[in-house]
C-alpha cells in the first residue's frame, strides 16, 4: 500500500501575530460576561467602515456617474446630519425590525409557565422594516431598492446606502453596497497534485442508533486503507487529514438506562449519566490518530459552552485520542493552512441563524453573502449567543479563505466563487454524517471536491 503523505497544518489563530486572522480562543478568567454587547457592534462598525466607504466611493463617486444625478454624491459622516432631499451616502449598521423574532417576553413567559409560541423556522415576514444606525442615531430605509431586496438584509451587517432623506424623515435608498470579498493570499500548493482533506460533520457517535456508529467504522476502515481494493487503498492514502466539523457526540438515550420511575433528585445524579458517546468517539479517534491527522471542532450539541466562538472539547473527555500527536481539539469557527491552501469553517450555527432572517432557501447563496459582507456571523449577538468581546470582533473576515466549509447542513452542496483579482473560494456545505453517511474530500491544489458515501445495512 502506498505511504500516506505527512500533513502539515498551521493554525494562525494560535498566536496573535496574524492580524488578518485573529484567534478564536477566549479566556473565561477575564470575567468579561459582565460587559455589554454595545462594544462589539461599535468595534464592528469602526473596523469595517473604512472598507465599506472605499467601495462606496469607487462605486458612486469615482465611477462613470449616477444616472439622473447632476453631481457626485457626498458622504455624510453622521446619519442625523443628512439633509432633506440632498443626494448623499451614509455608512452604518443594519438593523432589521422583525416582529417574529424571539424576544425577552417569550423567555419570561417560559419562566412563569405560560405557554410560549413554538420555535419558528424563519423570522422573516412582510412586516419587517430595514434600518441603518450609527453612533448618532437610526433611520428607516425605504424605496424600491429596499422593497425589491426584501428578505436579503440581516441585522449586524455594515452597509453603505446611497439616497436622500424624505419629507417624513426616512432615507430613500437608490443603491447600497457592503465591504465585499476581502484580500486573499495566492494558492501555493507544494506539489501540483496537492493533498486531499476529508471533512465530515454530525457523526453523533454513541447513540441508540447503531447504524451511525457502523457508518463511522466503515469510514475509519477506508481512511486507514483497510477497506476495498487497491484503488480504494490508494485513494485513501492521498487523504492527509480529517476535519470533524462539530456534533460528533450523540445525545444520551436516558430512557434506556432504567424504565422504572424514580424519585426526583437535585444536583448531580450518576444514574442519569452515560459515558457511551464519549467512549465511542474516543475509541474512533484513537483508531485514526496514529495514521491520520484529525481535527475535532466543537458543535451545537457537543458538551462545550454554547457561546460563539466555541472552545475545544476538554482533552480529559477523550483520553485515548489526546495521547496522540495527530489529534487536536479545535475551536468553532476554525482557521488553518493545509498544503498551501487556507481553510475556514464553522460547525453550522452561524449559517443556520442567518438563514432564519432571509426569505431565500439557497444556503449556498447565504454562505456566499457572508463573503460579500466580510463577516461570518453578523447575527452575533442579536440571536446567536456570543462571547462579549471588548477588544475585537473575531468574526470579521480580513482575509478570504480558499476553502470555506459549513458543517451539519441538510445536504451536500458546493460552489466555486470567483472574485476580483483572481480570488477563488470553494464553498462546501458538509452534510450530517449520521443521516447521509457522506464525507467531503477537498483537494488543496485544485480545490476539486469529491464525495465519498458509506452505507450500513439497517438491523
Amino acid at each position: 500500500m502506498p505511504q500516506r503523505l505527512r500533513s502539515v497544518c498551521s493554525v494562525p489563530g494560535d498566536s496573535d501575530d496574524d492580524p488578518l486572522r485573529p484567534p478564536f480562543t477566549t479566556s473565561r478568567a477575564e470575567a468579561q460576561f459582565a460587559k455589554q454587547y454595545a462594544n462589539l457592534y461599535w468595534l464592528r462598525l469602526v473596523v469595517q467602515r473604512k472598507r465599506v466607504l472605499e467601495r462606496a466611493r469607487k462605486r458612486w463617486v469615482e465611477g462613470s456617474g449616477l444616472e439622473g444625478a447632476k453631481s457626485p454624491p457626498q458622504h455624510v459622516k453622521r446619519l442625523l446630519e443628512v439633509e432633506n432631499g440632498k443626494l448623499c451616502y451614509v455608512v452604518g449598521t443594519v438593523y432589521v425590525d422583525m416582529p417574529l423574532k424571539p424576544n425577552v417576553l417569550e423567555d419570561l413567559a417560559r419562566d412563569h409557565h405560560i405557554t410560549a409560541p413554538s420555535t419558528r423556522r424563519k423570522f422573516h415576514s412582510a412586516s419587517d422594516e430595514v434600518m441603518l444606525e450609527d453612533e448618532s442615531g437610526r433611520v428607516r430605509l425605504v424605496g424600491k431598492k429596499i422593497d425589491d431586496a426584501e428578505g436579503t438584509f440581516v441585522t449586524g451587517t455594515i452597509m453603505a446606502a446611497l439616497g436622500a432623506e424624505t419629507s417624513s424623515g426616512d432615507f430613500d435608498v437608490w443603491d447600497y453596497c457592503f465591504a465585499g470579498m476581502p484580500h486573499q493570499e495566492p494558492l501555493a500548493p507544494p506539489t501540483p497534485e496537492g493533498e486531499w482533506v476529508a471533512i465530515a460533520s454530525g457523526l453523533e457517535m454513541g447513540g441508540a442508533n447503531a447504524v451511525a456508529d457502523v457508518r463511522a467504522e466503515l469510514m475509519a476502515e477506508w481512511l486507514l486503507g483497510e477497506a476495498g481494493g487497491d484503488e480504494d487503498a490508494d485513494e485513501a492514502t492521498r487523504v492527509t487529514r480529517l476535519i470533524l466539523a462539530g456534533n460528533s457526540l450523540a445525545q444520551p438515550d436516558l430512557s434506556a438506562l432504567d424504565d422504572e420511575p424514580k424519585k426526583k433528585r437535585y444536583g448531580y445524579d450518576s444514574t442519569l449519566y452515560t459515558a457511551k458517546p464519549t467512549d465511542t468517539l474516543d475509541a474512533f479517534l484513537a483508531q485514526l490518530a496514529p495514521s491520520l491527522a484529525v481535527d475535532l471542532m466543537s458543535g451545537e450539541t457537543d458538551p462545550a459552552e454554547p457561546t460563539m466562538p466555541q472552545q475545544p472539547l476538554h482533552a480529559a473527555m477523550l483520553p485515548q485520542a489526546a495521547a496522540f500527536e495527530g489529534f487536536a481539539g479545535r475551536t468553532n469557527p476554525f482557521w488553518c493552512d493545509i498544503g498551501g491552501a487556507s481553510f475556514f469553517g464553522t460547525s453550522g450555527q452561524t449559517i443556520d441563524d442567518i438563514f432564519k432572517y432571509l426569505e431565500s432557501e439557497d444556503r449556498l447563496g447565504v454562505v456566499e453573502q457572508t463573503l460579500e459582507w466580510s463577516h461570518v456571523a453578523p447575527t452575533c449577538p442579536d440571536t446567536l449567543w456570543c462571547y462579549p468581546f471588548t477588544d475585537r470582533d473575531p468574526f470579521i473576515l480580513h482575509q478570504a479563505p480558499h476553502v470555506y466549509f459549513i458543517g451539519n447542513q441538510p445536504a451536500f452542496s458546493t460552489r466555486l466563487v470567483q472574485g476580483t483579482d483572481g480570488k477563488r473560494v470553494r464553498i462546501v456545505l458538509v452534510p450530517r454524517f449520521k443521516e447521509t453517511g457522506e464525507v467531503v474530500l477537498v483537494n488543496t491544489a485544485t480545490l476539486e471536491v469529491r464525495v465519498r458515501s458509506f452505507e450500513a445495512l439497517e438491523a
